[in-house]
């Protein structure tokens, strides 16, 4: 009879993971404190049917919005911080350069389990959480990451 003790059984925790980035040039990793919205949508459409009733159909995936939150580097010098300052302040004359980005979850061992890889990834939006004088707690930036394409890998 095999053991099935609560600690042989790997199970993933949210809390232990770890987010890279890669072009055909570049390759970087960066901390977060949290990553959400990875999601993926099959749309429907409506049309009529030969026989006059109305019918749904799958139309095209839609790719949720991604949100990376970390405390506030305290330089600037970091490859992720110069990317997406540079992406949002690209203008006609300057190319945005897009990343695959993959968020891969770790198990106990430091070891990935599983991953997602968010095709063609830049950013579209950085926020600096609210300062307040009242409460006491890192000051945290978020960074919001729209891709072409997700897909959950194998690793």
């Amino acid at each position: 009879m095999t053991d099935n003790a609560a600690s042989d059984w790997p199970l993933p925790v949210s809390f232990y993971f770890l987010v890279e980035f890669q072009s055909k040039l570049d390759r970087f990793q960066t901390s977060f404190t949290e990553v959400s919205g990875l999601n993926m949508q099959l749309s429907t459409v409506e049309k009529p049917s030969d026989s006059g009733m109305w019918i749904k159909m799958p139309g095209g995936v839609k790719y949720g919005n991604i949100t990376l939150k970390r405390p506030v580097p305290l330089t600037s010098d970091d490859t992720f911080t110069q990317w997406v300052d540079k992406c949002l302040q690209a203008d006609k004359d300057k190319r945005m350069i897009p990343y695959d980005m993959i968020v891969k979850l770790l198990g106990k061992d430091g070891k990935p389990l599983m991953g997602w890889k968010c095709s063609h990834s830049y950013p579209t939006q950085w926020n600096l959480d609210a300062l307040n004088a009242e409460k006491s707690g890192l000051a945290t930036e978020s960074v919001i990451i729209s891709c072409n394409r997700m897909d959950r890998i194998k690793i």
